[in-house]
């Protein structure tokens, strides 16, 4: 194996500095930069799915986010500056303090349950006394209804999870929420933001992002599970987005495992021709993530994560590439995204290898530079509006505007990349990155692969809920074939 990445890695710097050296002075169909150009040509990439989606129900986490920066609140708390070391859950200010500067210094997007109530209330009420914070939905399936009841007209949205005053003011008026969804409080999540090059004690974090943090109750034991098939029968959904496991972990593992005995239950009263999606958030607990693997992820039809999450299900699950995603502080390579897709698609997929009976068929991998959604050929379509329209939604969400503005925006991949490490015709075949045609699509075995960049924001202004809007908008306009 490790004669593979050198082999990869010789070829495509020796193709990437050619195709530099050659392009210094290239212009790309009048634009002034490959931004411009991809931007130009990303718009012409995308088509509504010859059956459209107009009832899409999604569940079942939602709370209020509490938005704050996270330097200006750990200082207020007095958290001073440490070295890292990441908690799978927080029972202290000094947890809270090591696992932020963990992923912190990787630049990582990261989640993780708050144990102690009082001192997580203790939290929020210095977050609650900062000058600047901001209040928003929040939750993976809310934000995920909200997105596509804010951009999709045409389209009714159901949201199925727990409701609080402050929420229900928040949610657009094209959600629907049935009566056994209201409570008479909210849940709150801290939502840590910080920017690219922002300093903490001795660090500097290499992008923007989050750190989240809570101590919900409602949510952390999905206590709105079980009224969910119910709802979706009399809702006459469409299509249906789950997410909201990854708080399980915060409760015992007895709890947990019959919980996911549930989710299961719930999912197969589903009936077969709507397609469910389910989308991951992170997760430190290689027991449990290895339970949703072999009990949840065979239940659904569509997967969602990204960057973390992919790295720890190949950990968890001994799948390839462990040891180099797990090193690599940038973002994975992408001939290293598309070996892990397609062993997830093999092993847990449709006519898997490994005889399961497995309803799953499209993977939807986000990342911010770029996207590769993997599937089981002729179970979906419109595939490559898909995957555009999630990065479209990723930078346009970043920078807040909804046409590209050129100069906002940079693209973060390489100049040249194989499409696999450890499949020799992939690995052979160098992609040379064309502005001009921003996608790449390739096959191997009964799989198809279809990756597009991100126009990355450059000063992004709300990172929070990217990935579920990203996934929303990807899964709304790929088209299910009902087999």
């Amino acid at each position: 194996m490790f004669n593979n990445y050198l082999t990869l890695g010789v070829l495509v710097i020796s193709v990437a500095y050619l195709y530099n050296r050659n392009s210094s002075t290239k212009t790309w169909h009048g634009a002034s930069s490959p931004e411009e150009a991809t931007a130009n040509s990303l718009g012409t990439l995308v088509s509504l799915p010859a059956k459209q989606v107009h009832r899409v129900a999604v569940g079942v986490n939602g709370n209020v986010d509490l938005i704050v920066s996270a330097t200006e609140l750990l200082k207020a708390l007095k958290v001073e500056p440490r070295k890292g070391q990441d908690h799978e859950t927080l029972k202290s200010l000094q947890d809270l303090g090591e696992t932020f500067a963990f992923f912190f210094e990787k630049g990582a997007a990261s989640e993780r349950f708050f144990a102690d109530k009082q001192v997580f209330q203790n939290v929020i009420e210095a977050a609650n006394n900062l000058t600047a914070k901001q209040y928003y939905v929040g939750g993976n399936a809310a934000l995920s209804g909200q997105k596509i009841a804010s951009i999709i007209s045409a389209c009714q949205v159901l949201f199925v999870g727990p409701v609080g005053p402050k929420l229900k003011t928040l949610l657009h008026d094209k959600i629907s929420v049935p009566p056994t969804s209201l409570k008479e409080k909210d849940e709150v999540h801290l939502i840590m933001e910080y920017a690219k090059g922002e300093t903490w004690g001795d660090t500097t974090t290499p992008i923007a992002t989050r750190f989240i943090t809570s101590n919900d109750e409602a949510n952390g034991r999905m206590e709105k599970l079980e009224t969910f098939a119910e709802n979706i029968k009399d809702f006459q959904a469409d299509m249906v987005l789950l997410s909201g496991l990854h708080l399980l972990p915060g409760q015992n593992e007895s709890f947990w495992k019959n919980r996911l005995k549930s989710v299961v239950k719930e999912i197969e009263k589903i009936p077969r021709h709507i397609p469910v999606h389910l989308e991951l958030a992170s997760l430190a607990d290689k027991k449990f993530m290895l339970e949703v693997m072999n009990q949840v992820v065979p239940v659904v039809n569509s997967l969602g994560l990204n960057e973390q999450e992919l790295s720890f299900i190949t950990s968890a699950a001994k799948g390839p590439h462990q040891g180099v995603i797990e090193s690599d502080k940038n973002l994975p390579e992408i001939a290293v995204v598309g070996d892990i897709i397609h062993w997830i698609l093999s092993n847990y997929g449709k006519g898997n290898t490994m005889g399961r009976n497995s309803r799953l068929t499209r993977v939807h991998f986000h990342s911010l530079s770029y996207h590769v959604i993997g599937h089981v050929r002729d179970t979906w379509s419109n595939i490559k509006s898909a995957v555009v329209m999630g990065t479209k939604v990723a930078s346009q969400q970043a920078c807040g505007e909804s046409q590209f503005t050129a100069n906002k925006y940079e693209l973060k991949i390489p100049d040249a990349f194989a499409l696999s490490v450890n499949y020799a015709p992939l690995r052979r075949k160098v992609i040379l990155y064309d502005p001009s045609n921003p996608q790449t699509s390739w096959q191997r075995d009964q799989f198809d692969f279809h990756f597009n960049p991100v126009l990355v924001c450059k000063k992004p202004g709300n990172t929070v809920g990217l990935g579920d809007s990203i996934s929303a908008m990807g899964l709304y306009y790929s088209q299910f074939q009902d087999n």
